[in-house]
């Protein structure tokens, strides 16, 4: 953009500004973080750099997104000790975990997305390298180029399954040069990993990479009655296959062959007063295992008259075996959950004079398998089968017209239809009182078909927004969008009513205001973000009268409140960081089983998370990192008056690089506070993690 006389005076008085805000900043936030939206520092450029966010569709870096968005590059996640999106939540404003066991997190996003992991619908959208995923069985995070989060709805963009928000996972491509990296970890609970990577190149345009691996590691669990102490551990093993190819017409493929598979134990739930010191007494171990396999593709090519196409396609098939240990239910309690998807999505964009649009289409269709099966016999047996089969298609696009050098306006719209078809089963048998003594006599079987259950949602999705950009050091936006999370059933229910009947699909009305602020030479940003979501039918998680779990439709509900985050660079060694996130998500008309839940919190949605954090490198060798965030408290299920205490998490690492060699040692919730991560909703409990470290050594070749 043209400079003005103005717009250098604005400059240099933003030179003066950076030590007063960013203190302001700090003093506002008493904890640490790791940089939201930027890479690790580099001695040799004293400036913030740029990054993309691939997710917005649209080629922009974080500075120039009308969103509130956080990017971590891969070599941060990787130096933090990401393992999972759960661990990466807890860096993060207004972003919260919620999980059975710590490699099935659900991700919650200003207080949208608890009921994810029973619901036939999700809040927010998972991508890796494009093509939508079942998130809850990512399980370990590896070889990542970086990982992005939009909060607030992008159902303009991708439809129904992102009213919380979208997570975009990108993994690293091939290189040019044939070399790799081996790498090798241990750590508490005799926790041992390696892995390697390998850039082979196969001509001037063509190169693959291959990454491989495995973790194995003993639990932090107690198990009194099996006389252990390493239960709910777990044995993992990944690997990715990665094509790039550039052709002689301008165009970029790039295919991938990703894969997972963790095997793990399931022995975490417990009273409170056991979970508090990760002790338990169940019965076994019990069973948590999942896995994936991803095929994907992309293809973008610039065409003529500056217009670019762009091409996602996926097919995945993920597995979740997931069975409680008998003594939680004195029963057997458990699912084998299947579910294959294929999607597929193109789209042209362009610009020609002051106007720029963007045009495409989606389509997908998934195939789900979720049997559960509840066996105490001789007294009671339910054993239910759910089938479902459905189907997306859509069109979407957006037109800008950028009325001055400042201003621009674009409105988009996305049609999409979306179909559900359910087939189901029940058994229920056992025995029961006759004769009115008291003790079951007779015995009873009986099993329910209800096969071609049907719904369908045909919505429209607008968004307006408006961007104010007065110089290259800011940028402003005001968003008006409508969200969508789509209809479906029950698939864990026993009776063929509450399977058959779908619910209602739920909507949100959204407007977000925020400014972004960015120093001299790169050397701070600073961002604001306001938002306010109104909910019609919000799908929750209720228990019903006999002690089930299924999803409600509550009447009224809102979500409202602002996101701060700042990073400054005031040695071209030392990157400083600091978030603050403050959420209001309540109901406001919900009254369910006698209970009235106006002005209550949603679940697993804590009023406020803060943090700060430091990373420096005093020489290219020696790399520190230092982070801490504050978490409110929050209740844990809807119906449970179970609380999660506020607490800190204090995280460090430490690395050394020799020639082509690098040491490493880290340490995971330093203070080992004590929280809690799910809970049922007669207040069993899962613990988080207690404090972990690690050394690690990897070789550069």
């Amino acid at each position: 953009m043209a400079a003005s006389s103005t717009h250098a005076k604005k400059a240099a008085m933003s030179a003066t500004l950076p030590r007063k805000l960013t203190l302001c900043l700090l003093l506002s936030s008493p904890a640490f973080a790791v940089a939201q939206t930027a890479d690790s520092p580099a001695p040799a450029d004293a400036g913030l750099p740029s990054v993309l966010v691939s997710a917005s569709k649209a080629g922009r870096t974080v500075m120039e997104t009308p969103a509130s968005v956080s990017v971590i590059k891969g070599d941060a996640i990787e130096q933090a000790h990401l393992e999972t999106l759960g661990d990466v939540a807890q860096q993060l404003p207004n972003v919260y975990l919620t999980n059975f066991t710590r490699s099935t997190p659900s991700l919650t996003i200003r207080g949208l997305g608890f009921s994810d992991d029973e619901s036939d619908s999700t809040s927010t959208s998972v991508l890796l390298d494009g093509v939508p995923m079942y998130s809850l069985v990512l399980g370990q995070l590896f070889d990542l180029q970086q990982l992005e989060v939009l909060r607030g709805p992008q159902s303009t963009l991708y439809g129904q399954s992102s009213m919380g928000g979208v997570v975009a996972l990108r993994s690293r491509d091939p290189g040019q040069v044939l070399g790799g990296s081996a790498q090798v970890d241990y750590g508490s609970g005799k926790r041992r990993r390696a892995s390697l990577a390998m850039d082979v190149p196969l001509g001037e345009k063509t190169a693959v990479r291959i990454v491989a691996g495995g973790e194995k590691a003993d639990g932090f669990i107690d198990n009194t009655r099996l006389q252990r102490s390493d239960t709910g551990g777990w044995d993992s093993a990944f690997a990715r296959i990665k094509l790039l190819h550039r052709d002689d017409m301008g165009g970029t493929w790039r295919f991938g062959l990703h894969h997972a598979n963790l095997r793990g134990g399931n022995d975490y739930f417990a009273d409170a007063s056991l979970a508090r010191e990760h002790r338990s007494t169940a019965s076994d171990a019990g069973v948590n295992n999942v896995k994936y396999t991803l095929l994907s593709g992309e293809y973008e090519r610039a065409l003529a008259h500056g217009t670019r196409l762009a091409v996602t396609m996926g097919a995945n098939r993920t597995e979740w075996n997931y069975w409680l240990p008998r003594s939680t239910f004195q029963a057997r309690s458990g699912y084998d959950m299947k579910n294959e998807q294929v999607s597929l999505e193109a789209r042209l964009s362009g610009a020609a004079g002051a106007y720029d649009w963007l045009a495409g289409a989606y389509g997908s269709h998934i195939t789900r398998d979720s049997p559960y099966l509840f066996d105490s016999s001789p007294y009671y047996l339910s054993a239910t089968t759910a089938g479902v089969k459905g189907g997306t298609v859509a069109a979407f696009g957006e037109l800008g017209w950028r009325v001055s050098h400042t201003w621009r306006v674009a409105g988009a719209l996305r049609l999409e239809h979306d179909t559900r078809k359910l087939d189901w089963s029940s058994r229920q048998a056992g025995l029961f009182d006759s004769n009115g003594d008291g003790m079951p006599d007779a015995p009873f079987d009986a099993t329910t078909v209800r096969n071609g259950n049907k719904v369908s949602d045909t919505v429209a999705l607008p968004r307006l927004t408006v961007e104010y950009r007065p110089d290259a050091a800011q940028f402003g936006w005001l968003t008006v969008a409508r969200g969508y999370k789509a209809s479906g059933f029950n698939l864990y229910a026993t009776a063929p009513d509450a399977a058959s009947t779908a619910y209602r699909p739920e909507y949100g009305t959204h407007g977000e205001i925020g400014y972004r602020l960015r120093g001299a030479q790169r050397a701070w940003d600073l961002a604001a973000t306001v938002f306010y979501t109104r909910l019609r039918d919000q799908q929750v998680t209720v228990t019903d009268t006999n002690g089930q779990s299924r999803i409600d439709n509550a009447g009224r509900s809102h979500s409202q409140g602002l996101e701060l985050t700042g990073t400054v660079r005031p040695l071209p060694t030392l990157e400083l960081t600091a978030f603050a996130g403050i959420v209001h998500a309540e109901y406001d008309d919900y009254v369910k089983g006698g209970v009235d839940f106006a002005g209550k919190q949603f679940a697993n949605t804590p009023r406020h998370s803060v943090g700060m954090g430091l990373h420096w490198q005093p020489t290219p060798q020696w790399d520190a990192g230092l982070d801490a965030t504050r978490q409110g408290a929050s209740n844990l299920y809807p119906a449970s008056s179970t609380v999660n205490p506020a607490y800190t998490l204090v995280n460090a690492h430490l690395s050394y690089r020799v020639q082509r060699w690098t040491f490493g040692l880290y340490g995971k919730n330093l203070g080992d506070a004590q929280y809690y991560t799910r809970a049922l909703a007669n207040n069993i409990v899962v613990a988080s993690q207690p404090r972990t470290w690690g050394v690690r050594a990897g070789l550069d070749f």
